[in-house]
C-alpha cells in the first residue's frame, strides 16, 4: 500500500486531534518501533512497518520526534520516508558498529532525533553511548525557529535499558545530562522523548527528574485521553487499564504548560509497533 493510501486508511479511524489546536503550540512525538504485536492482524514485514509508522508520523506531524529501536535496516528508510518534512541531526552512523538484537542486527545509534526541517534549524547536537553499555543511550539537539530565532528548542531521545536492575546507571547519566543543559540553557525548553523502561511511580524515574523541575508531560497535561499503556497487550488491539506507561516525554514544566497528551492506537498502527505511539502538545510560558 502506498504511503498515502495508509495516511487516508490512519485518517479513516476518526483520530482526534490530528491538528493541533493552536498552531502556537509545540508538538512532540515518542514512538518504539522495534515490534509488531497485534497477533489477530496480518503479519508486517519491517518495509511494510516503515511505510505504516511514517505514515502515522506524517498524519500527526509532530515538530520533534524521537524515535527507539530502529533497527539497522530501517533507519535509511525511515529517513528517506519522512525526508520531505523531517530531517535529523548529523550523526556519524557509520562509525557505530551494529550488534545482534533478537535475532536482528541493530546500529548502536538506534534512538534517533527528527525535527521538521521546514520550521527549525540545528545549533548543536550530542550523542552518548552509555557507560559498559552497548546497545542503549540518548541523543539531543538544540534547535533555533526559523521565523522566530529567539525562540529555541533542546530535544532529547533516550532508550535506557530494559532491565529495572541494570538501567539505573543509565538514568543517572541522562539526569547528568540534563542538569547540565539546564545550567547553560536556563530558559530554554526542554523535551525528553523515550522508551524509558521505567512508569512514573518507580525509583528511576526519580532520579531522572530530581531538582530539575522536569516530569512526565503525561502528568500535567490540561487534557489527556486518560490512557495509561506502555504498549499493545500480546494479541490485541485493545488498551490495557493500568498504570504501566513506560513511553514518556518529559518536559520543563517551569516554561512550558502542556496542553494535550495523547496516545495513538488503531489497527494500522497496531500492525506497524507493539508500542503505542505517544504525543503532547505544548505552550511556552510567557517571560514574567
Amino acid at each position: 500500500m502506498l504511503q498515502k493510501e495508509w495516511i487516508e486508511k490512519i485518517k479513516g479511524y476518526g483520530h482526534a486531534n490530528i491538528e493541533k489546536a493552536d498552531e502556537s503550540y509545540i508538538r512532540i512525538m515518542t514512538s518504539n518501533v522495534l515490534h509488531s504485536r497485534a497477533d489477530e492482524l496480518p503479519k508486517k514485514t519491517w518495509e511494510e512497518r516503515v511505510d505504516i509508522m511514517s505514515a502515522v508520523y506524517l498524519t500527526f506531524l509532530p515538530d520533534f520526534l524521537g524515535l527507539q529501536e530502529v533497527s539497522y535496516q530501517q533507519t535509511e528508510p525511515f529517513l528517506r520516508h519522512l525526508a520531505e518534512v523531517y530531517a535529523t541531526p548529523d550523526t556519524p552512523l557509520g562509525d557505530c558498529p551494529t550488534a545482534p538484537y533478537h535475532g536482528v542486527d541493530y546500529i548502536q545509534n538506534h534512538t534517533p532525533v527528527l525535527y521538521n526541517k521546514h520550521k527549525y534549524e540545528v545549533l548543536d547536537s550530542r550523542f552518548h553511548f552509555f557507560e559498559n553499555d552497548g546497545l542503549h543511550g540518548y541523543q539531543w539537539a538544540l534547535y533555533r525557529a526559523k521565523d522566530n530565532p529567539a525562540q529555541k528548542i533542546i530535544h532529547m531521545n533516550m532508550h535506557p535499558h530494559s532491565n529495572s536492575n541494570l538501567n539505573m546507571p543509565g538514568f543517572e547519566e541522562v539526569h547528568e545530562e540534563l542538569a547540565h543543559l539546564r545550567r547553560h540553557y536556563p530558559t530554554t525548553p526542554i523535551f525528553l522523548t523515550g522508551d524509558y523502561n521505567a512508569c512514573y511511580t518507580e525509583r528511576q524515574m526519580q532520579v531522572l527528574f530530581e531538582g530539575l523541575d522536569m516530569t512526565s508531560g503525561m502528568l500535567v497535561a490540561e487534557q489527556s485521553d486518560g490512557t495509561d499503556c506502555c504498549c499493545h497487550p500480546l494479541g490485541s488491539t485493545k488498551y490495557p487499564n493500568s498504570e504501566t506507561a513506560i513511553d514518556h516525554v518529559g518536559v520543563t514544566t517551569d516554561l512550558v504548560d502542556v496542553k494535550l497528551h495523547r496516545v495513538l492506537l488503531d489497527e494500522v498502527i497496531a500492525m506497524g509497533s507493539d508500542h503505542c505511539p505517544m504525543f503532547i502538545d505544548v505552550a511556552i510560558k510567557a517571560e514574567k
